[in-house]
C-alpha cells in the first residue's frame, strides 16, 4: 500500500500526540514537592479529598478553628494543631491507595506532658519536625535502667532503632545517632542512666524522633522490630474520640 508522504507525516504526528496525551493521563514523571492548603472549620476539612501521586513530597498547610490532633491513618502520622495557627504536616506519598484522615479535638488542659503513657507511642520523648541538619536530644533517667526503648521517625518509619539501658554500662556522657536517607545509625545503642542521646537529621527531608514503635511494627522476642505482624485495631487509646474528616488519595505514578 502506498501512502503519500504528507499523509504519512500527518499520521506520525497524530500518533505522537496520542502517545503524549496517554502518557499524561497515566501520570508518570518525577515526584513533585507539593504545598497544599487545608482548612478545618466546624470539624470539616476542605478539601475533603487530597489527591497526590506516588513519590510526591507533600506538605499540608493546615489551619483549624479548633485545636486537636490531625492523624493520617496507615501512614500513621500525627501532628498537634493549635487553633488559628498554620501547621505544616509533611509526608512522602510512598504507599498508594485511599487513606483516612481523622481529627481529635483537644480541649484546654488536655495537652499536658503526662497525656501519653510511657509504654505507649511518644510516651517517653517526641520531637517536633526536624528540618535537615536539625537535632533533638534526650537524657536517660535512672528509673529507665533495664529497659529497651524503641524509637522511629513518624515521617519515615524505616528510620528506627533501639536504646538499651543497663545499670552495668559505664557512664557514657553522650551518644550520637544519625538519620540518613537509608537508616538510623547506629541502629542500636547501649547506654546507662545519665547519658544524653542526640539525633541529627542528615537525611534530605524533615524527620521526627519519637519513642515507641510505628503502627506497622512490633517488637519481637529478641528485642528486634518485626514489620509483618498486625497491630491491634485499638492501638490509639483515644481513637473512639477521633472524627473522620477526609482522605488522602495516592495514585500510582
Amino acid at each position: 500500500m502506498n501512502i503519500k508522504k504528507p499523509k504519512l507525516i500527518g499520521m506520525v504526528i497524530a500518533m505522537s500526540l496520542f502517545a503524549m496525551v496517554a502518557a499524561a493521563a497515566c501520570g508518570g514523571g518525577d515526584p513533585e514537592e507539593l504545598d497544599i492548603p487545608v482548612n478545618i472549620e466546624s470539624r470539616k476539612m476542605s478539601p475533603e479529598t487530597i489527591k497526590v501521586q506516588q513519590g510526591d513530597m507533600v506538605t499540608l498547610k493546615i489551619n483549624a478553628d479548633e485545636g486537636g490532633e490531625f492523624h493520617l491513618h496507615t501512614y500513621d502520622i500525627e501532628v498537634e494543631i493549635e487553633a488559628n495557627i498554620q501547621t505544616d504536616f509533611y509526608f512522602i506519598a510512598e504507599a498508594t491507595g485511599r487513606f483516612k484522615i481523622t481529627y481529635h479535638p483537644v480541649g484546654e488542659g488536655e495537652h499536658d506532658e503526662g497525656k501519653h503513657d510511657e509504654d505507649g507511642h511518644g510516651g517517653i520523648f517526641k520531637s517536633h519536625e526536624l528540618a535537615p541538619g536539625a537535632t533533638f536530644s534526650y537524657g536517660i533517667e535512672h528509673y529507665q535502667a533495664g529497659e529497651t526503648i524503641p524509637f522511629h521517625s513518624h515521617l519515615w518509619p524505616a528510620l528506627n532503632g533501639n536504646i538499651i539501658v543497663s545499670k552495668d554500662e559505664k557512664q557514657i556522657d553522650a551518644v550520637a545517632i544519625e538519620y540518613t536517607d537509608e537508616a538510623a545509625t547506629p541502629h542500636e545503642i547501649h547506654v546507662g542512666p545519665g547519658t544524653v542521646i542526640t539525633w541529627t537529621n542528615n537525611s534530605s527531608v524533615p524527620q521526627t524522633v519519637i519513642s515507641g514503635l510505628h503502627a506497622d511494627m512490633v517488637m519481637d522476642a529478641n528485642g528486634g522490630i518485626d514489620k509483618d505482624m498486625d497491630m491491634d485495631e485499638d492501638e490509639h487509646d483515644d481513637e473512639e474520640a477521633e472524627i473522620e474528616i477526609g482522605f488522602v488519595e495516592v495514585q500510582p505514578r
